[in-house]
């Protein structure tokens, strides 16, 4: 929506200049006796336009409404105007607009352009919550203790979740490292997640890491292996672009006499089982593994893009990148048909051999038939992150204000400004249910993850994860108070009596 009445603004910021075209509008409305019909067309655009603007939850926070409010009042006006003056005068009048035209007309370009570039830009512009502290809001529960937990995962025993702690993004922000995380999934507290590293046997034979590598997680992914191994790739920023692999094993470890009582006795752990580096050109994002330890890959755009060049696409909606297979046999290879504008989450349905999309900068969600090499279909959404494929569902996650709305945010901390999260279906990607949020203590979501009633949404930029309960009434935070992290009530583990049990 933003983009198209900015669009409209902006072609008649182009028009207006052009005084010859007004020129032939005038001549043709003084040769009409009666201008009555224009009087009923406007009440016929402007009355339905209002009546839907005011029906829109807290429409006045966002500029395109309260523009499209502005441009029904003054089709109203219009109207009135022409049912009340007597057609010799409205002519008069006319003709005096045109012989003070450029006068009038170029103001009004300026004002429209203007009003163009700013919807584009800031699209939201209401309160923004100051978020100083660990407390739910009114719709949303808040579990602190993670850093931009930027992608989630589901442990197959579904009792915890791992976190993808992500660090940055170059060129948009500075560069920094990050880690993997493990949270309890009902408590969401964190608990110790191991991790050694072994030889690479799941990865492309060249690439190293240790455990003193530097490492920037970005994406992830979780399969059950064809040799029913869990397998988790990690798309990984430091000190190269490259997919990391590793395997998901179960902890054996004694639970201490002050362990809470909802502490699960089982615990998980992650071997390093081999890494696959990019291509010196790409950039990557996000990941999608297959059950024979292949993967798709998004590829966002070159190193070389700046932040000069993310506004622009922003705007212009040019590709910038494209989804990437890999396998031991062939190694990367572009997938056809998957260009666009910063390709950001994927996620493939390997029973049905479907492709799912998330093109941030493009805003929209496109699958594409692997087998058949086309798009089957398409779903417009402003600016999707990652993607969940799970249970004939597809969860996405949207930004309901525009990226220099961000500007209104503290520097650091979080930035709870409004977004929203949907279900589609994963075969039609038609809406099944949608939830937005505004004045909540938490913003900038990259993912939606359910698990059981609840869903878990992460964010790039983030002290916190948050979630909420689907069967809850208006979304009404599953546990409105505070979540206690202190290492106090993380219950003691001891190392010694912690063993992975993984097979090499």
């Amino acid at each position: 929506m933003n983009t198209v009445v900015a669009g409209a603004f902006f072609l008649v910021a182009l028009l207006l200049p052009i005084k010859p075209l007004f020129s032939k509008c005038t001549a043709w409305l003084m040769s009409l006796q009666s201008w009555g019909r224009f009087a009923v067309v406007d009440f016929m655009i402007a009355v339905p336009l209002i009546l839907w603007i005011v029906s829109t939850d807290s429409w006045y926070y966002y500029t395109v409404w309260i523009a499209l409010f502005t441009l029904g009042l003054l089709l109203v006006c219009e109207a009135i105007y022409l049912l009340a003056v007597d057609i010799d005068l409205c002519k008069k009048h006319l003709q005096l607009v045109l012989k003070h035209y450029y006068a009038i007309a170029l103001p009004l370009a300026l004002l429209c352009l203007v009003l163009s570039l700013f919807i584009l830009g800031r699209a939201y512009i209401g309160p923004v919550v100051a978020v100083s502290d660990c407390k739910s809001g009114a719709q949303l529960s808040i579990a602190c203790g993670v850093t931009n937990p930027e992608d989630l995962a589901i442990t197959p025993d579904g009792q915890f979740i791992i976190v993808s702690e992500f660090g940055s993004i170059a060129p948009i922000a500075e560069f920094g490292s990050g880690r993997l995380a493990l949270l309890n999934a009902q408590t969401k507290r964190p608990v110790p997640l191991p991790i050694i590293y072994s030889e690479n046997s799941w990865g492309d034979g060249s690439c190293e890491k240790t455990a003193e590598s530097p490492f920037g997680p970005h994406g992830i992914d979780l399969v059950t292996r064809e040799d029913g191994r869990y397998q988790l790739a990690v798309v990984n920023h430091m000190a190269h672009e490259s997919v990391e692999m590793f395997e998901l094993v179960a902890l054996e470890r004694e639970l201490a006499e002050d362990t809470l009582p909802d502490e699960p006795s089982n615990q998980w752990g992650l071997v390093w089982r081999g890494c696959v580096v990019a291509p010196t050109e790409n950039y990557l994002n996000d990941v999608s593994l297959l059950t024979d330890g292949s993967f798709f890959v998004s590829h966002m755009f070159g190193h070389d893009f700046s932040v000069n060049d993310f506004l622009t696409v922003t705007i212009t909606k040019q590709n910038t990148g494209y989804v990437l297979h890999w396998d031991k046999t062939h190694r990367f290879s572009q997938v056809p048909n998957t260009d666009g504008a910063q390709p950001n989450g994927v996620a493939y349905d390997e029973q049905n051999g479907l492709l799912y999309m998330a093109f941030n900068l493009s805003d929209r969600v496109a699958v594409i038939d692997l087998d058949l090499g086309v798009e089957t279909g398409s779903f417009s959404v402003n600016a999707p992150d990652n993607l969940i494929l799970k249970a004939g569902s597809l969860w996405v996650t949207s930004l309901d204000h525009e990226i220099l709305d961000v500007f209104s945010c503290e520097e650091t901390g979080v930035c709870a400004l409004p977004f929203t999260v949907t279900e589609l279906d994963a075969l039609s990607l038609d809406r099944r249910n949608s939830w937005s949020f505004k004045g909540e203590p938490f913003g900038l979501p990259t993912v939606a993850l359910p698990l059981g009633d609840e869903v878990l949404i992460g964010s790039f930029r983030s002290d916190r994860l948050a979630f909420f309960s689907l069967g809850a009434d208006n979304v009404v935070a599953t546990n409105p108070g505070v979540i206690n992290l202190e290492p106090t009530n993380l219950g003691a583990i001891n190392p010694e009596a912690t063993t992975l049990k993984a097979t090499d």
